[in-house]
């Protein structure tokens, strides 16, 4: 258990970093494309373990935001997205069960649960997550196409990402 909680800590070290030091000055191009953002700190929330007590998931999940909202100067915009996802994230969870059900011990991973059911379930995550992030930005049901549009971009460029980077660091499984 202690060694789960150390690996989890530098997860959360590792993401917030990229995610402020990196891939907040990556934007894809001019036009439309620049509403193009690159989330990958909600991998963190993603893969915390099945059987977290949700109050703890939502506190780290504001802890996350926050920390991202400092260094974005976006005053509660990913803290909400974060505290919202995490939320719903035993919903999710839930929606997409697989028949066999979960076992409390396994990782919400590709490998404990197939490729099938893990672009499901971050693929959904994240939609949720930035779908909040674009609707706490504008904050205007006037602007509901521009949301929708930034969210489909954001969400695409971060699935990208963070497939890429699933592959990248387990490529056997």
């Amino acid at each position: 258990m202690q060694q789960e909680w150390k690996i989890h800590t530098l997860r959360f070290i590792i993401l917030v970093a990229l995610q402020v030091l990196i891939l907040q000055s990556v934007h894809p191009g001019d036009g439309w494309l620049r509403y193009g953002e690159i989330f990958l700190y909600p991998l963190f929330l993603m893969s915390l373990p099945f059987r977290m007590h949700a109050a703890f998931l939502v506190m780290c999940g504001f802890a996350t935001g926050i920390i991202v909202d400092l260094f974005y100067d976006t005053p509660g915009v990913h803290a909400g997205a974060s505290v919202l996802s995490a939320f719903l994230r035993p919903l999710w969870l839930q929606i997409i069960e697989p028949r066999a059900g979960y076992d409390p011990r396994q990782s919400l991973t590709r490998r404990s649960f197939g490729m099938g059911w893990f672009l499901r379930f971050s693929g959904g995550y994240l939609f949720i997550h930035i779908l909040a992030i674009q609707s706490l930005t504008l904050f205007s049901f006037y602007y509901m196409t521009d949301i929708l549009w930034r969210t489909a971009l954001c969400w695409a460029l971060s699935f990208i990402v963070l497939f890429l980077q699933d592959i990248v660091i387990h490529p056997r499984r």
